[in-house]
């Protein structure tokens, strides 16, 4: 039987924390992705405290209070999907998947189910019960520990998410207004003490490989 080969998936980590140059990256890979000079990416950034939000404000997605934004002097970046707002800050790992399609319609909830399938299978490897929750959560524990967004072109889908480590939970949720019924946020530092990005990154990156990935690291 003929051996088949393996798709490959390019890793980025950023070595910036600079939220403007990350998310000006981020943008810059799905036109390399879509355009097809670069294979599927997996890029990996963290950045200062911002939050990030999405293109169209929206209850439905929840958003931040504006006001305490301001007085916080925590400054507010535009991203190029759809959904809510997020906190960012050093402790809140930011995961990234391009990956080169054809076209055609895939529900939204599928996409979350599918990609979300790589991070939960690498927080399970490091011990926690990580489940994926619709329509675009990663739960522990009846607690939100991720949440994603997506974008869709011609030749790319851009799916990415968050991973709360040690964020700072109290800022967040101060200034965040999550959706309705949204769970607690929870960082996953409350089930693993010692987690950190660099551990988080290594496990993933062994999940790619066991789902038959073939792995090729990147500078930033």
């Amino acid at each position: 039987m003929d051996n088949i080969p393996q798709r490959v998936i390019r890793v980025i980590v950023s070595e910036t924390r600079n939220p403007e140059l990350n998310l000006a990256k981020e943008k810059a890979i799905f036109f390399e992705v879509e355009n097809r000079i670069s294979p599927d990416i997996l890029f990996f950034w963290i950045n200062d405290e911002c939050l990030v939000a999405g293109q169209i404000k929206s209850a439905k997605y929840g958003w931040y209070n504006e006001k305490l934004a301001e007085e916080m002097k925590i400054p507010v970046y535009k991203r190029f999907t759809g959904g809510g707002v997020v906190y960012h800050d050093l402790g809140n790992l930011n995961w990234s998947f391009f990956v080169r399609t054809d076209g055609g319609f895939r529900s939204p909830e599928k996409i979350f189910r599918e990609y979300s399938k790589f991070i939960i299978e690498s927080l399970k490897q490091l011990g926690l019960d990580a489940y994926f929750a619709p329509p675009n959560r990663i739960e522990v524990a009846g607690k939100k520990v991720s949440g994603m967004a997506a974008r869709s072109g011609l030749k790319c889908l851009l799916v990415h998410g968050t991973l709360l480590l040690n964020s700072n939970l109290e800022k967040l949720n101060m200034v965040c207004i999550p959706p309705p019924e949204g769970p607690e946020v929870a960082n996953l530092s409350q089930w693993l003490p010692d987690i950190n990005s660099g551990m988080v990154i290594k496990a993933i990156i062994s999940t790619m490989q066991k789902n038959d990935y073939h792995v090729e690291q990147s500078p930033s």
